[in-house]
């Protein structure tokens, strides 16, 4: 009995103390396609990333994609990072990410910080030995206005999820 009840408060306290990192992030600087807005959303009990908006540069097509179909898509309004789960360390893992400039597929982890930023991190292996980390900022909700017009329904990037799993290289 005693055990019972052990169990049931460590998934009580999991179910009460679950991040949930859902939201409008304002992206790193310094890389090729600039700095952007990228919205996080929970889908089917797992969490993907979309690139909303570009704020530096015009998005680009997904031109190297091995599926023909798929090599005009922009890299605005795709899931690219897909499939994050959160684990017992309240990290998100599990998740994959897709480079629409070499069509490349990474392993993908997210860590909530404190103050209210995430360490998106890619790496060439699943132990993250070889990854290197970018740090985004959750927006306000006062900034988060200013974009709410660029979000996609989710109906639309249910399919965008499905064409960035089928180009996983």
């Amino acid at each position: 009995m005693k055990y019972i009840l052990i169990i049931a408060f460590i998934l009580f306290a999991h179910n009460v103390f679950a991040k949930d990192i859902s939201g409008l992030y304002l992206t790193h600087e310094g890389t090729e396609g600039g700095q952007s807005i990228v919205e996080i959303f929970k889908y089917n009990g797992k969490y993907y990333v979309y690139g909303l908006k570009n704020l530096e540069n015009n998005p680009i097509n997904d031109s190297c994609n091995k599926n023909s179909q798929l090599r005009t898509r922009k890299s605005v309004g795709v899931v690219f990072g897909y499939n994050y789960t959160e684990n017992d360390k309240g990290e998100f893992v599990d998740g994959l990410i897709y480079n629409f400039y070499n069509c490349k597929t990474y392993y993908g982890k997210i860590v909530p910080k404190k103050d209210g930023k995430i360490d998106f991190i890619g790496s060439l292996d699943s132990r993250y030995w070889l990854s290197r980390s970018f740090t985004w900022r959750l927006l306000t909700p006062e900034e988060a206005k200013e974009y709410q017009s660029y979000r996609l329904p989710i109906s639309e990037l249910v399919q965008t999820i499905n064409d960035t799993i089928l180009s996983k290289k």
